[in-house]
């Protein structure tokens, strides 16, 4: 188990888990195409949906007061009804080719926002619940619930400490019904949990070094970084699987 992969795996998930900390999003985006180059697609979706979900969960209770509740939950019920499409998905479609195609459209959101466009969405529930389902989907298929949810609650330009808290939270829920639908299905089996686990205490020490970073940066650069973030790990996304 201890072999080059897992070495690599470990730098991986003290980085993305770094990343997680500081934003509150950005864990898969960033370890899902970089743990392909060592593993399958499923046990490299699988592997960085568990570190996530301890990852993000940790930093969730660690910024519990800055949640917005009403918001985690409409975006939940709307993950619940895209997860079982994206399991639908995960076993029947290429994963790689799935990742170009949703790469290549949040690259093109991800300019949109760079740009300062903002799009005129209304806060109702329905929109939360339909970015959930989108979100949902993708947790399910290449284990990235980030891009939809990062790229709407940066459109709604929430202060950095509430943005980073409800995706924590959000990511932190909607792991769970997607790893229990993977596993009870075969796709996430005893190997891939073992392997994880040993690679859990790395995420908790990225967590520690990200949120150490968290209060140098400033509200506007947060709001400014963050759609550039998402557009570079989707262009290196899609490099990854060319």
């Amino acid at each position: 188990m201890f072999d080059l992969s897992w070495i690599l795996a470990v730098a991986v998930i003290i980085l993305a888990s770094s990343l997680q900390a500081m934003t509150g999003f950005g864990f898969a985006i960033l370890a899902v195409p970089m743990l392909l180059l060592v593993f399958d697609a499923k046990t490299a979706v699988g592997l960085s949906m568990i570190v996530s979900f301890f990852s993000v969960t940790t930093l969730s209770i660690k910024v519990h007061k800055s949640i917005i509740g009403h918001i985690v939950i409409n975006l939940l019920i709307g993950a619940l009804f895209g997860i079982p499409f994206g399991v639908y998905i995960f076993f029947n479609f290429n994963v790689k080719t799935m990742k170009i195609l949703i790469s290549c459209i949040v690259i093109i959101l991800s300019i949109f926002l760079i740009s300062g466009y903002r799009f005129k969405i209304k806060n109702s529930s329905w929109v939360e619940r339909i970015v959930g389902s989108i979100s949902g989907l993708m947790t399910a298929s290449i284990g990235m619930p980030g891009p939809p949810i990062v790229l709407f609650l940066n459109n709604r330009q929430l202060p950095k400490d509430k943005f980073r808290a409800t995706f924590a939270c959000y990511n932190a829920l909607v792991y769970v019904p997607s790893i229990l639908f993977l596993f009870f299905l075969g796709a996430i089996n005893k190997i891939i949990i073992l392997k994880a686990l040993t690679l859990v205490p790395f995420a908790i020490l990225g967590g520690i070094l990200g949120n150490n970073i968290f209060p140098l940066v400033s509200q506007a650069h947060f709001q400014k970084g963050v759609p550039l973030l998402v557009l570079i790990t989707a262009l290196y996304s899609v490099l990854t699987v060319i």
